[in-house]
């Protein structure tokens, strides 16, 4: 296996606020990576300096063996990078005078330059997959949430990327609507292919990521498998953080767990 991901020393600042502070994580093809902390931890920035929507101030970012200087990139570097991502953010972000059809195709019509008729007939195959099958012809407004967020992953998915980075995909939804998300998203796990979730979801967490990583203060405390981190963590931090969000104790090893 391989590394699909590498990221070297990020640094990003907003003015005085230092919010990722050197951070290092390899990921390896294949993988799911869910990335959990409090608000404010860089998580959500680490994300987006992966695809450049937020580039580091300093740092190097490596997609599926194209590798961007953060601070020394050309605008060709850059947009390779970026083919080789795609994102599913927490509100959506669909066209609201597209339909869902128009929307999943805008993608495969004006990057990858494919005929319309080709482009639709391959989003509606995608749009089946997320269970949309009824809804091509509806405009987002008219769907709820959950429908409008895996339409969200259907217009990810058309463009066969080699990396999905999830921004916190169920925090705009009603609680009833989060269930078929997550379904979705752990479907698309199942095919192979390398996700990265920034997530609160710790049920979620456990059933889908191979490894958890936990940030806060702009660094990542620590990271492992599933159980190692939600389980038993070692840090303190990440203890506390997890007792807050799911109301247990966890304690430092098998030991203090019992």
């Amino acid at each position: 296996m391989k590394y699909m991901v590498e990221l070297h020393n990020i640094k990003k600042s907003f003015g005085d606020n230092h919010v990722l502070r050197g951070v290092d994580l390899d990921i390896m093809q294949g993988e799911v990576v869910v990335i959990l902390g409090p608000s404010g931890s860089g998580k959500t920035t680490l994300l987006r300096t992966i695809n450049f929507l937020d580039p580091a101030d300093e740092g190097t970012v490596s997609v599926g063996g194209s590798t961007v200087d953060s601070q020394h990139h050309t605008k060709g570097q850059m947009l390779e990078l970026r083919r080789k991502t795609a994102m599913v953010f927490q509100n959506y972000n669909l066209f609201a005078n597209k339909t869902i059809l128009q929307n999943v195709m805008e993608g495969l019509v004006t990057v990858k330059k494919v005929p319309k008729d080709h482009a639709m007939e391959i989003s509606k195959q995608i749009l089946d997959k997320v269970g949309l099958s009824d809804k091509y012809d509806f405009y987002p407004s008219s769907l709820s949430g959950g429908q409008q967020q895996r339409a969200g992953i259907a217009r990810a998915l058309i463009l066969d990327p080699d990396v999905i980075l999830f921004d916190e995909p169920t925090s705009a939804l009603d609680p009833e609507l989060v269930g078929e998300v997550l379904t979705t998203i752990k479907n698309v796990a199942a095919t192979g292919i390398t996700m990265i979730i920034v997530t609160h979801e710790i049920a979620f967490a456990k059933e889908v990521a191979s490894r958890v990583v936990f940030m806060e203060g702009g660094v990542i405390v620590e990271q492992g498998k599933p159980d190692e981190i939600l389980v038993h963590p070692k840090e303190l931090r990440t203890r506390q953080f997890l007792s807050r969000i799911t109301g247990e104790h966890l304690g430092e090893g098998e030991e203090e767990s019992q």
